[in-house]
């Protein structure tokens, strides 16, 4: 054995015996955290949240793990920030600082241009590792209206040694909680002046990696019973007392001019049928207003007049989307303002916990089957059609009786999946090609190509196809865009005219050409829905015709199905390919990019010909 080997084995011998949590081939631990909270909740429903941390930062990481940020709010205010760093070799304090140290500024949004919220930060100079970091630090809230979850492990490669919090609150106000994947212990207690204390404790949590599926985090959501916001109080027992709350923040915020209700009466006297009427006016909003973000203590919940957003032809989501329900309401009919959590990979809420779970709202048009979903800040999509952004939610729809949960549309079927092409390639002697190529995408992925090339010039729309389409040498000469719509269905056609610059390789018997079907798109792989369906045209310039390795075959994989025809009469070979993916959604990451792998090695061959020599006839 050799002397470096040993001394490793002996080395490894030694951290297992003093540090028995240490195992080599771990997730890497940067730090290591003991943290104390307490959030304390008053009569007036304001409320203190205090915080003691200790981080032991082992390694540079680390740092990013330390709290020395807090943002606030009119909501809010930072009352107290203290943070000293300890060199453990020597126990001395290295750095120390308090909150007059802090520096202020703003949160910059490209979106939110009316926005007060800011955030106190302090720049840790020390660069020595390891160290440790005590920091505490106390806000005061206005408004119990948002609780923040509590959530032990709060960074990828962090070792909890343990975590707190303790909550207390005036038994009258009253609080509900849902814990996920908590391990620790719990305690309820009785406090004098009818107050009560809600305790958890978590030690020794596992390091968590980047691979972390969200639902297996630990957390712990709160929520009161009773509540204030901005003076606005409300009870969300459940969620038609939320609803409630929410109708009667912005009862009377509907009301329009009588001169725009006629224009509007106007606009839709020709139409019979309830689509074509909220068509029109969805399509009017469009055109007239844009989307700014307003987020203004109460105004994050109320909206803006429908006649201010009128005037200002502009408002955020909330203005938006009561303007719609007030036009709509000018022409009979009726909707109903709906909250929702927003974003195309926010999780859905959990629906046993009434609160303030949303971030963003729509509009719910009723009718006799379906309802009509209306997203009143996008310009791109038609009416009826609400997109990534918030399908598949669990949302709360709002009315003078209250409210209920309702859920949007998963656009799981295949009309809103679907991609067809039809290719025409003609191959020359030399290798070289011309190409006409014609592309329709249909509902999530038209949507998506809406968003990419929204404000794209002639020059950036080739840019972006060619990114998209890997052929090489693809030079595109003319191109085509158009957006359309079949009612609530969003449809974008693509087509071009091009040149394929050394598309086939030549040897004295063979052509080889290289791979022009392309591959499944990253889009398509996170979706995991996908029907696409191709035809491809080849003219060859001579006597040529298909190896005897390439035919038609069908694959099938959990989660997807691959179907490839191919034959040749005289010298034109024609491709169909039909390319299904249903992945289901626990499927994991590793398995879904294994699956995509192999049907793109499928689905995307070069196709080699060989030169079909007729044999003389013997006399």
């Amino acid at each position: 054995m050799s002397i470096p080997f040993l001394y490793l084995r002996i080395f490894g011998i030694f951290l297992m015996i003093f540090y028995p949590n240490y195992h080599p081939n771990e997730i890497p631990v940067f730090s290591i955290l003991s943290e104390k909270q307490r959030i304390e909740l008053k009569d007036d429903f304001n409320f203190i949240h205090r915080r003691e941390i200790e981080v032991q930062v082992l390694k540079k990481e680390g740092l990013e793990h330390v709290l020395n940020s807090i943002q606030y709010n009119s909501l809010s205010k930072v009352i107290d920030f203290r943070l000293e760093i300890e060199d453990p070799e020597s126990g001395k304090i290295i750095e120390k600082a308090r909150l007059r140290d802090m520096s202020d500024a703003a949160v910059y949004s490209v979106t939110n241009a009316f926005d007060d919220q800011r955030f106190k930060f302090y720049n840790i100079q020390t660069r020595k590792f390891p160290i440790t970091v005590r920091v505490v630090t106390e806000k005061e809230y206005k408004s119990n209206f948002y609780l923040p979850a509590w959530i032990p492990v709060q960074h990828y490669n962090q070792q909890v040694k343990e975590s707190q919090l303790e909550i207390i609150f005036p038994e009258s106000m009253g609080l509900r909680y849902k814990a996920i994947n908590l391990l620790g212990e719990f305690k309820e207690e009785k406090l004098p002046d009818e107050m009560v204390q809600f305790s958890w404790i978590e030690k020794d949590l596992p390091v968590q990696d980047r691979d972390l599926k969200i639902e297996d985090d630990h957390r712990l959501l709160l929520a009161p019973i009773h509540f204030s916001l901005d003076g606005f109080e409300g009870k969300m027992e459940d969620w038609n007392g939320l609803a409630s709350w929410q109708y009667e923040l912005n009862k009377g915020r509907d009301e329009l001019p009588e001169k725009f209700k006629k224009e509007l009466q106007e606009l839709v006297k020709d139409k019979e049928d309830l689509y074509e009427k909220v068509e029109v006016l969805y399509e009017y909003l469009q055109k007239n207003f844009r989307y700014v973000s307003i987020q203004l203590g109460v105004g994050g919940w109320q909206t803006m007049t429908a006649e201010e957003v009128l005037n200002y032809s502009y408002g955020d989501c909330k203005g938006l989307t009561n303007l719609m329900k007030a036009m709509l309401n000018a022409v009979g009919i009726p909707s109903n303002y709906t909250l929702v959590q927003a974003g195309e990979f926010a999780r859905d809420i959990e629906i046993d916990l009434p609160s303030t779970q949303f971030n963003h709202v729509i509009l719910q048009v009723p009718t006799d089957q379906d309802p009509i979903w209306l997203e009143c800040t996008a310009n791109l999509i038609p009416a009826g059609f609400l997109g990534s952004f918030t399908r598949d939610r669990h949302v709360l729809v709002t009315g003078p009786d209250g409210g209920y949960l309702s859920k949007t549309p998963d656009y799981q079927d295949e009309i809103w999946n679907k991609i067809q092409t039809q290719s025409d390639i003609q191959v020359d002697q030399q290798g070289n090609a011309k190409i006409e190529f014609s592309r329709k995408y249909q509902g999530i992925y038209s949507e998506r190509l809406r968003m990419q090339t929204q404000s794209a010039d002639d020059r950036e729309q080739r840019n972006f196809l060619t990114s998209q389409l890997p052929i090489p040498g693809l030079i595109i000469q003319e191109v085509q865009f158009q957006n359309d719509a079949l009612d609530s269905l969003p449809i974008t056609n693509i087509s071009f005219s091009g040149i394929l610059q050394r598309f086939a390789e030549r040897t004295a018997k063979r052509m080889i050409l290289r791979p022009f079907m392309g591959d499944i798109s990253s889009q398509a792989s996170n979706s995991g829905r996908l029907v696409q369906e191709d035809e491809f045209t080849l003219e060859l310039p001579e006597n040529l015709r298909l190896e005897e390795d390439l035919s038609s075959y069908n694959l099938e994989e959990a989660g997807a199905q691959l179907s490839f025809e191919i034959e040749q009469e005289d010298q034109v070979i024609k491709i169909k390919r039909t390319i299904e993916l249903n992945i289901d959604d626990e499927m994991e990451e590793e398995d879904k990019k294994s699956l995509i792998k192999k049907l793109n090695f499928q689905a995307n061959r070069p196709i080699h010909l060989i030169k079909n020599y007729s044999v003389p006839n013997e006399l």
